[in-house]
């Protein structure tokens, strides 16, 4: 694990706020204009779970990981992040969130290995380098620390911004489309890592379409029109959508904007 440079000892309170979830959203609305992309979003995350954000392109997914991280600026609402609403502690979630969009930007003059290290010393980590060649390694790329960004497939670069991300070690892990650049192969492998993190301690939310199929979360948040229409394990929403046969993300989704649909 990375170290920091000591520093003064402040006044600042701890992490976390009795009692309190990691992440919790109230209210929450946005819009584009004229456009309702986001409709009172209400939920909450208890730390170490991994919890899948699915529905179809335009449902607002992407919105609403760009408030949590603090991106994107809610028009009503409020998000706290370990008791701390994100609005008053933009530097406490800065520390704490890392989100990692469909197409992670990078430096052209950097090799993989220095943004690795841009990561390492923006953050005052010393003693680094042997969590970041894991981290490579663990993702296929160290063999290509020299190489520059530009030159790797969508999914080698989604893979890296991946390896800069657990490189600060997140409290909350905010990952948009991350199975969509990677081949099945590939996919099933994240999905295992992502299980290994989740074991450790971290706190993952992740939107998609598509997961692999033997992909479980310990949590669906289903988003349709800008609205989480279903919430539940993977158990309770086959049970309270009537699900019969095999719990896929197609007939999940089918069913809970069909009952969307029949309540109104």
């Amino acid at each position: 694990m990375a170290e920091t440079i000591p520093e003064e000892v402040t006044s600042e309170p701890a992490d976390d706020l009795p009692d309190s979830p990691l992440l919790k959203v109230s209210g929450v609305s946005y819009r584009y204009g004229s456009f309702q992309a986001l409709s009172q979003v209400t939920f909450e995350v208890e730390s170490g779970q991994l919890v899948a954000l699915v529905g179809r392109n335009g449902a607002g997914k992407s919105t609403l990981l760009r408030c949590i991280a603090g991106w994107t600026r809610a028009s009503e609402g409020e998000i706290e992040i370990m008791g701390r609403t994100i609005t008053e502690n933009e530097r406490h979630v800065r520390e704490h969130v890392v989100l990692l969009p469909d197409t992670p930007p990078f430096y052209d003059e950097l090799t993989a290995w220095e943004h690795m290290q841009f990561v390492a010393q923006a953050h005052g980590w010393i003693n680094w380098e042997d969590e970041a060649e894991d981290l490579l390694a663990r993702y296929g790329l160290l063999n290509n620390r020299e190489a520059f960004p530009f030159t790797f497939s969508r999914g080698m670069r989604y893979k890296l911004a991946l390896c800069m991300a657990l490189l600060v070690e997140p409290r909350l892990l905010l990952m948009d489309e991350p199975l969509g650049p990677l081949d099945p192969v590939s996919a099933d492998e994240l999905w295992i890592q992502l299980n290994r993190h989740r074991n450790e301690g971290m706190t993952i939310l992740l939107s998609s379409h598509q997961l692999p199929q033997e992909a479980h979360p310990d949590r669906y948040l289903i988003m349709e029109q800008g609205e989480i229409i279903a919430d539940g394990s993977p158990d309770s929403l086959r049970a309270s959508l009537k699900i019969d046969g095999p719990l896929t993300l197609d007939t999940m989704l089918r069913a809970a904007i069909h009952a969307r649909q029949s309540s109104r």
